[in-house]
Order: C-alpha cells, then sequence, then structure tokens
C-alpha cells in the first residue's frame, strides 16, 4: 500500500480563500498543510511508501525534507489528471493499492491512515473517506490503483461511490474526524481555527491573527 498525494501548484491554489487570504498568505497555507499532511502519513508507519505527484517547484523541498518521493507530473491538469499519472507510475512498479488523499487534510492523524489501511483487506476494492460535508472525497484507498476513474470535484463522493457500485466493488465508506476537515472556504478556517493548536498549519494561522479576520467575515 502507497500513499499518493496530488499538489497543484501554489500559484492557483486556494482561491476560495481570497476573501480572507492574500495570494502569498494562501501559497504559505498550502505549503504548511502539505507539511503537516505529508508529517502524518509518515507517522502512521503503515504505508510501504509515499508519493507527492505535482509539478509545484515550491513544493520540491518540503518533499526531500520529508524524505518521500516526488512524481514530476506533465501538465497543471488538475487533481485527477495528477492521480492518474500517479496511478500509472504505481502500476508499473507492481504496486497493487494506493491510498490516495489531497493536501489540505492538515488534522489528519497517523492513527487515522493506519486504521484506514488496516480496514482495507480486499484485493480488489475501494475505501472512501468522505469530506465533512459529504460532497469531496478526502482519502480514497483503491486496490488496484487504476480500479476506477477519478472524479474529484463537485460531488466526488457520491460519483466515486456510484461507480464503485456499478462495478459491483467492495465499497467501504469510513468517517474520520481528522482526514474529513479539508480546508477549501472561509467557513473551513474558522472550523480549523476551533480546534486545539497541534499542527504547522494551525500555527500560521494564528501568526496571522485569522481569528480577527473569521470575527470581521462572519460578523
Amino acid at each position: 500500500m502507497w500513499a499518493v498525494i496530488p499538489f497543484k501548484r501554489i500559484q492557483h491554489a486556494k482561491q476560495r480563500l481570497a476573501p480572507i487570504l492574500s495570494p502569498e498568505e494562501r501559497k504559505l497555507l498550502s505549503l504548511k498543510m502539505l507539511e503537516d499532511v505529508l508529517e502524518a502519513a509518515t507517522a502512521s508507519e503503515i504505508f510501504d511508501g509515499i508519493l507527492v505527484a505535482t509539478n509545484c517547484e515550491e513544493a520540491v523541498p518540503i518533499i526531500r525534507r520529508k524524505g518521500v518521493l516526488h512524481l514530476q507530473t506533465s501538465e497543471e491538469l488538475g487533481l485527477n489528471h495528477a492521480a492518474g499519472e500517479a496511478s500509472i507510475w504505481l502500476l508499473n512498479k507492481n504496486i497493487d493499492a494506493m491510498c490516495l488523499f489531497p493536501a489540505d487534510i492538515p488534522l489528519a492523524k497517523a492513527s487515522e491512515f493506519a486504521h484506514l489501511v488496516s480496514c482495507h483487506s480486499d484485493p480488489r476494492g475501494m475505501t472512501i473517506v468522505p469530506s465533512h460535508d459529504k460532497g469531496g472525497t478526502n482519502c480514497l484507498i483503491l486496490s488496484p490503483p487504476n480500479l476506477l476513474p477519478f472524479c474529484f470535484g463537485a460531488d466526488s463522493y457520491a460519483k466515486h461511490l456510484r461507480q464503485g457500485l456499478n462495478l459491483n466493488l467492495p465499497c467501504r465508506t469510513k468517517f474520520s474526524d481528522g482526514i474529513g476537515l479539508d480546508i477549501d472556504t472561509p467557513s473551513d478556517l474558522r472550523a480549523i481555527s476551533m480546534r486545539p493548536s497541534q499542527t504547522l498549519t494551525q500555527n500560521y494561522l494564528e501568526k496571522i491573527r485569522i481569528h480577527s479576520r473569521l470575527n470581521q467575515l462572519f460578523w
């Protein structure tokens, strides 16, 4: 089982946070979240390898520092394209299972990854963790890695689940508190800011005084 983290160029990251964060702050936030996610994935000790699929040059120092592998993706064509390239890379290496998750789930815990992987025992099947609003897909375990087409985007949880059921695959839905919170909107920033501080992402948000900005935005 390999972990795969697709990561888009930080210049294009987190546009929905523009009402509350500057372009430079959104870039730094994206990199902090990547570092937190890689820390949790590494600490889980459940993966045979960890691969970051990206063509973002700013992410490379973090990838190297964490000691994980970097797959240089061909173009900036979105999460689905990067996930597809990563799945092909894994298949060419005879790797038969993939745990795919985004880099914007900074509250993900090592224990959550370990639990999800331990629950996925099917040689051919899918385990999926929806986002907290049950709209998106925040973790997708597939064996083999190219089991079905990727549908990340609006309503991806329902789309991935529907594909798996249409293929008569064993499909497990797991709910996970840390993995389930992806940071896309100001409301997500409010949710993470209300949790006890334990990550680089939360430390950064405290540094830029996100609480006062959120109070102005929501009140």
